[in-house]
């Protein structure tokens, strides 16, 4: 049996085991060892040493690839066709072929037509320009796909231990598994301890099914639950039970983020402001026609008549086609995988679409220590061994006794299921698998011991796993040399194994008794220093044992262990950590520590991060569990570290903040970790140490596992929320003037000054070009100096309805001077309605609206009142391009559109002339940003009088921003909502690091305030942000739900008893 055998009948029935998982049918093949025989591999050593790759290559061939089915690639014109059943699109495309036939029957036949057949080109143009946009996004996003199923599992082949991609999985290979890992194909099982998978997926079982030698088969996309084991491959790809049935499982579209959903609503708000105008501007036209056919100005006659009423129709179509922003769903679908492809270039593979932009908002980040903010490569630095403490070099292999030196090495290498090499002699260590499982196997070859020989000589015939609730692992080995048949290995959290000691191997008396004053000596002595000097600190043990306790039992195994050592692991904090913590706490974020490790060790990591300030509080996970939810409340805004937790300290952690309306993010690498990471707004798996588990779990996979790849996610989520304020601020501006500007000239000449084709390609510009280079701007580090915005922000801010009716506004005036005085004013003929020859005048009234816009959209750069319009310029191709291209087709519609865009080409005087004019935009923008208009709003909406009952408070009213530092006084309770809305941007800190005082004394960047509501403190630390000339606050309110219908509020630090009061209003205290 062999080779020869191999056909597809033989792949068949392999995958049919799965199908049925009846031992019948695996004895049918001689049992598991009849099927490794068959598929010539080895159970232990796996597929066959010598060739490798050739043997790989013919188990492809005949088995078939690890990949599953995919849904082929939409071509093009799958994009082009959907892009035509836009509905305005079509009605505009019927009306178009309506008037072109109307033209050649009752006009000049020889140019009648033209006018319809350009908006069909211009209709054909927008259709192939959103089709070439969706068909890009959707490869894009293809892409990014592949890149996130993208795994790795551990293997032997040819007798060495190696990882390698899910995909290049083969037939024949021995996978294997530890806790939080996916199966990635079908098998069968080998051997290992208590494991145990979560079928779910595949079955519907809701139970995890314990894996043994009678209940062996294994089904890919199922997930390790409990335990370690090996299997050997039987099926792949599409040949696999998860293969076959993927198509039923294809994950559909991702839903609408909370990003879309708010533009879905400017959208249609949008939309309906259109269809109004529609419908009045051919209502107005008609109504002007009609009453020139009364008066006698016109003459009814068919032909000509009906093509000029279905000019009108056309006209208000095309007013219609302006106002629906379909750039919006555009501009948003650009910005997300703009940003994914570049935060994959940051370490950042997004695995949901949201999470893009919810990180913009995040206020809290509640990351794992090891790895995240260190950098995960252990060294053991220091230890304790046989009663001598080593602190400055580790002992050599000469300070051990025999019986210490055998007991110490088993234990390291039989307890470990890790993996270590290097490619040369000098190269540095390799690791795979748990790092500080790798510190220790380093430590046994700086001894001369490989831990291969002595875990082929010592096979663990139990292992029961580490997991987070346990904080240790332990392995059982038939002892058959020693005082008793079993031994049993421990190593773990040092109090936790300390506490189990009942002896130790002492150096020179052997096995003595370890008596509790002792334990709290190691602990006062050893582990506490070691810990406060930020080192991790873990103990190893043993017992002897006359049986082995059965499958899956651990009560009373781990008790009356022999203490062998406690080593002091160093692991260095990242060096960018620090850097990246500080720009966090900028950003208005609180980062806290969550960890399992020792709170000394912790702490003394938690201040080299400057996560720890000196009035933080650091808690311990029991400490943290006996808190009521009031008890927390008024000590988490403090709470900075969380030691010895375990994953449902972490989840209630973030669900508690949640609650009080913080937006989370959470680091997670473990299975246990999963909850959490489902329950926070954004959850980060490591992408090098994380399980399987945690990354399904998670919403982005930090590819390099550091916490510095966070805060690049906090940018690029306020990139894309900027990018799409700024393509909203641009696009409303285009919207007000360009329906403003048909409907007043269409009511006062009967036509509207804009063509059908002019305003489509004004569509053209606003939506895609306008989407495409507002959209992919990239992000600037003074984002990260402002507080993030909050849950429930509006999406245009005071400041950009500043900008959008201001610069509507002066446009408006501008087109109507033009298109009242214009030909006045550069000599030229009159536009005159209903003719069919373009006019200089009509051509220039649309060449001022086009270079306006252009400029405007170098204003739209800026949302804030930030007056660096042209900063970062240069850097972004992507808009200077589409400046340039815009410009490009312009000149050539004006100079040789004819009768098709209905222009007339302009002398140089008149070129320079529009330029000009289109380039006063920027100045007026500047004048604009200098006001302070969204003040005013403010202190209009904040001030107010209403008589509350308090012993500090006056009946005096004053604006916001007249306060100082130590007043008080009342606030509505719905003051979160009030400021979002009034406040719109805050602005950036003063680049130089200084920050500006204002005349009122407030000369601190923040202040932390206190929110009192009848009498209690329901809200502590919020920012007081002071910035250039006025003062911002940045409500985020944790508080909870009180009917009390006013609040009142006041700094901390109060010098001053002034009162100030606001409008009270009834109802509950929300905010972000």
């Amino acid at each position: 049996m062999g080779r020869e055998e191999w056909d597809d009948q033989l792949v068949s029935r392999l995958s049919e085991l799965h199908k049925e998982k009846d031992m019948k049918y695996v004895e049918e093949f001689g049992g598991l060892e009849g099927i490794c025989k068959l598929l010539e591999t080895d159970p232990r050593d796996g597929l066959p040493h010598d060739p490798i790759e050739r043997a790989v290559e013919q188990r492809k061939s005949v088995f078939g690839e690890n990949v599953l089915p995919r849904p082929p690639p939409k071509p093009l014109w799958f994009f082009l066709w959907e892009a035509t059943k836009d509905p305005t699109l079509v009605i505009l495309a019927i009306a178009a072929v309506i008037s072109t036939l109307l033209g050649i029957f009752f006009e000049d036949e020889a140019t009648g037509w033209i006018e319809g057949v350009a908006i069909l080109i211009a209709i054909s143009i927008v259709v192939l320009v959103t089709g070439l946009n969706d068909w890009s996004k959707d490869k894009k996003f293809r892409k990014l796909n592949e890149k996130k199923d993208d795994r790795q599992c551990t293997i032997r082949r040819g007798g060495e231990t190696i990882q390698i991609q899910f995909t290049a999985l083969v037939v024949g290979d021995v996978v294997s598994l530890e806790t939080g890992e996916f199966v990635p194909a079908d098998g069968l099982f080998l051997d290992g301890h208590n494991m145990r998978i979560d079928e779910s997926a595949m079955t519907g079982e809701t139970d995890a099914i314990s894996k043994r030698s009678d209940k062996p088969f294994m089904l890919s996309g199922t997930k390790v639950m409990e335990g370690v084991g090996r299997y050997v491959v039987t099926s792949v790809g599409p040949h696999s039970q998860w293969g076959e049935i993927v198509t039923l499982l294809q994950e559909d579209d991702e839903g609408s983020t909370p990003l879309q959903e708010k533009l879905e609503l400017i959208a249609n708000l949008i939309g309906k402001v259109g269809v109004y105008s529609a419908v009045a501007t051919f209502a107005a036209l008609l109504l002007k026609y009609c009453i020139d056919l009364g008066t006698g100005d016109e003459v009814w006659d068919t032909g000509p008549s009906m093509e000029l009423i279905v000019k009108f129709f056309v006209t208000a179509i095309t007013i219609l086609v302006v106002a629906v922003p379909e750039g919006l769903p555009l501009a948003v679908t650009i910005s997300l995988a703009y940003s994914m492809m570049k935060m994959m270039r940051d370490q950042n593979l997004v695995r949901h679409l949201d999470a893009c932009e919810t990180m913009g908002g995040a206020t809290n980040i509640c990351s794992d220590k090891t790895g995240t903010l260190t950098e995960n490569r252990m060294t053991v630095t220091q230890g304790w061994f046989g009663g001598r403490t080593f602190n400055n070099a580790l002992p050599n292999k000469s300070d051990f006794t025999d019986e210490e030196f055998d007991a110490l090495t088993v234990s390291i290498c039989r307890n470990s299921t890790a993996q270590v090499y290097r490619a040369s002699h000098d190269a540095p260590y390799e690791f795979v698998g748990n790092k500080t499982e790798c510190a220790l196997l380093v430590m046994c070859k700086e001894w001369g011991v490989d831990y291969e020989p002595i875990r082929t000589k010592f096979d663990a015939v139990q292992v029961l796993p580490f997991s987070s609730a346990r904080k240790r692992m332990s392995a059982i080995i038939a002892s058959p040399n020693g005082p008793k048949k079993y031994r049993l290995f421990t190593k773990g959290a040092s109090e936790i194994v300390l506490k189990r000691c009942s002896k130790m191997l002492d150096h020179k008396n052997g096995v003595v008794s370890l008596s509790d004053a002792h334990c709290d000596r190691l602990i006062d002595d050893v582990i506490t220093p070691m810990a406060a000097s930020g080192l991790r600190t873990l103990t190893l043990a043993y017992r002897d044992l006359d049986s082995c306790p059965a499958d899956g039992v651990e009560d009373g195994v781990e008790e009356d262990l022999v203490l062998l050592c406690i080593v002091g692991i160093k692991d260095p904090v990242r060096k960018e950590v620090p850097g990246a913590v500080a720009k966090c706490q900028r950003a208005g974020i609180t980062v806290r520590m969550v960890t399992g490790d020792n709170i000394l060790t912790a702490k003394h990591i938690a201040r080299e991060c400057g996560i720890l300030t000196d009035d933080g509080i650091a808690l311990e996970g029991p400490d943290f569990r006996k808190m009521t939810d009031d008890e927390l409340f008024d000590i988490v805004e403090r709470l900075q570290v969380l030691a010895r937790s375990s994953p449902q300290d972490k989840h209630r952690l973030v669900r508690f903040l949640k609650m009080h309306n913080e937006v989370v993010a959470v680091t997670g690498d473990g299975t246990n970790d999963a909850p959490a990471l489902r329950e926070a707004d954004v959850g980060f798996s490591m992408g090098i140490a994380g399980t399987e588990v945690a990354k399904d779990a998670s919403d982005i996979i930090l590819m390099d596992d550091n916490f510095n790849s966070i805060v690049k996610a906090v940018l690029w989520g306020r990139n894309v929320y900027d990018s799409i304020r700024k393509f909203v601020q641009f696009q409303l501006t285009v919207n007000v003037v360009a329906l403003a500007t048909a409907f007043i000239s269409a009511l006062s000449t009967g036509e509207s000054v804009l063509t059908a084709v002019q305003l489509l390609w004004v569509n053209l510009i606003m939506d895609t070009f306008g989407a495409l280079a507002l959209a992919t701007e990239p992000p600037a580090e003074e984002m990260l100096e402002r507080p993030p915005y909050g849950r429930k922000d509006s999406l245009i801010t005071p400041v950009m309805w500043k900008n959008i009716l201001g610069q509507g506004f002066f446009q408006l005036i501008v087109l109507l001077i033009f298109t009242f005085a214009g030909h006045e004013i550069f000599g030229e003929e009159k536009f005159e309605p209903h003719s069919d020859d373009p006019s200089v005048h009509g051509t220039l009234i649309f060449n001022v609206f086009v270079f306006m816009q252009v400029f405007n959209e170098i204003n739209a750069r800026k949302i804030s009142n930030d007056q660096r319009v042209f900063a970062g310029l240069l850097e972004n191709p992507m808009f200077m391009g589409i400046l340039i291209v815009t410009v490009i087709l312009q000149v050539i519609m004006v100079q040789f559109g004819g009768k098709a865009i209905f222009t007339k080409g302009l002398t140089a005087g008149e070129w320079i002339a529009c330029i000009v004019i289109g380039m006063i935009s920027l100045p007026f923008g500047y004048l604009l940003r200098s006001t302070r208009l969204e003040e005013k709003y403010l202190n209009f909406r904040l001030k107010g009088i209403e008589d509350v009952e308090d012993e500090d408070a006056s009946s005096e009213t004053v604006p916001l921003a007249h306060m100082e530092r130590g007043d008080s006084g009342y606030y509505p309770s719905n003051i979160n909502d009030e400021v979002q809305r009034a406040l719109g941007e805050i602005p950036p800190a003063d680049p130089t690091g200084r920050h500006h005082a204002t005349d009122k004394g407030l000369d601190s960047p923040r202040k932390k305030l206190t929110f009192r509501q009848a009498g209690h403190v329901i809200m502590a630390a919020n920012r007081f942000r002071v910035a250039g000339s006025w003062n911002a606050l940045n409500l985020r309110n944790r508080a909870r739900s009180h009917s009390s219908g006013a609040s009142l509020f006041k700094a901390t630090d109060t010098s001053s008893r002034s009162s100030v009061r606001s409008t009270g209003s009834s109802g509950h205290s929300h905010g972000d």
